[in-house]
C-alpha cells in the first residue's frame, strides 16, 4: 500500500528536474549566435618588385560607391528584383570602396610600371595624375549574373581632365556548391569584374600620360 505514494513523490521530484534541464538546454541553444564570416575582394595579382620607381606617378584619388552598397554586410540582389539581401553574418573585412581602390591599385601597378608610371600607395603629394572612379552598380546573386557599371576620370595635378570614360561588364556567378558559402561565389565574381575594370583602365591611363609627356605639358 505504501509503494504508490512513494512512486508519486519520486515522480514529482523527477519532473521538475527534467523540466529545468530542458529549459537550460533551450537557453543554451538560444545563446549561440551564427558565426560571422569576413570577405575581401581579390586582385589576383602576384607581388612584384622594381629596382627603381618612375618619375611619373598616379594617385587613385577617389572611389565612390552607391549608398545601397555602402554597408558592412555583403549585398546580393537578383536581376530585376528591387529587394536587397544584406547578409549581416557575411561582412566586408574592409569598407567596400577601400577594397575596390586596393584592387585597382594592385591591378594597375604592373602595366603602368611597364609604361614608366608608378601607382602611389598613399595620398602623399608628388603625383602627376589622379584617377577618380564612381561605381554605379556592383550587384548580383549566386547562380545569376553579376554586373559592374562605373564612370572614371583622369585629372592632372591642376585638376584638368586628361581622359574620362565609362565601363560596363558582367559575369555569371556560379551557384554555391554544397557545403560552401554562397557569398564566397558572389565575392569572387565581384572581384573578377573589378579586376577587369582595372585592366581596361590601364591602357587609357598610359595613353593619356604619354600624350601629356609628348606635348611637354
Amino acid at each position: 500500500m505504501t509503494l504508490f505514494p512513494c512512486a508519486a513523490r519520486r515522480s514529482r521530484r523527477i519532473f521538475p528536474a527534467a523540466l529545468l534541464c530542458l529549459l537550460a538546454c533551450l537557453l543554451s541553444a538560444c545563446g549561440k549566435s551564427a558565426p560571422t564570416y569576413y570577405y575581401l575582394l581579390e586582385s589576383g595579382e602576384k607581388p612584384f618588385s622594381s629596382p627603381a620607381l618612375p618619375s611619373t606617378s598616379l594617385r587613385i584619388a577617389h572611389v565612390g560607391i552607391p549608398g545601397y552598397l555602402d554597408r558592412q554586410g555583403v549585398v546580393s540582389r537578383s536581376e530585376g528584383d528591387p529587394l536587397l539581401n544584406v547578409n549581416n553574418f557575411d561582412i566586408w573585412a574592409e569598407p567596400l570602396d577601400q577594397g575596390i581602390r586596393r584592387v585597382l591599385r594592385e591591378v594597375l601597378s604592373p602595366p603602368l610600371l611597364a609604361g614608366d608610371i608608378a601607382v602611389q600607395t598613399t595620398d602623399d603629394a608628388g603625383w602627376k595624375a589622379a584617377l577618380l572612379v564612381d561605381v554605379l552598380r556592383l550587384d548580383g546573386a549566386p547562380g545569376e549574373t553579376v554586373r559592374l557599371e562605373a564612370r572614371w576620370s583622369l585629372l592632372d595635378s591642376a585638376d584638368k581632365v586628361m581622359a574620362r570614360g565609362s565601363f560596363a561588364d558582367s559575369a555569371p556567378c556560379p551557384a554555391a556548391l554544397p557545403g560552401t558559402a554562397a557569398t564566397s561565389s558572389l565575392v569572387r565574381t565581384q572581384s573578377l569584374l573589378v579586376q577587369r575594370l582595372g585592366k581596361a583602365l590601364a591602357p587609357e591611363i598610359v595613353r593619356a600620360l604619354n600624350g601629356r609627356r609628348q606635348s611637354g605639358s
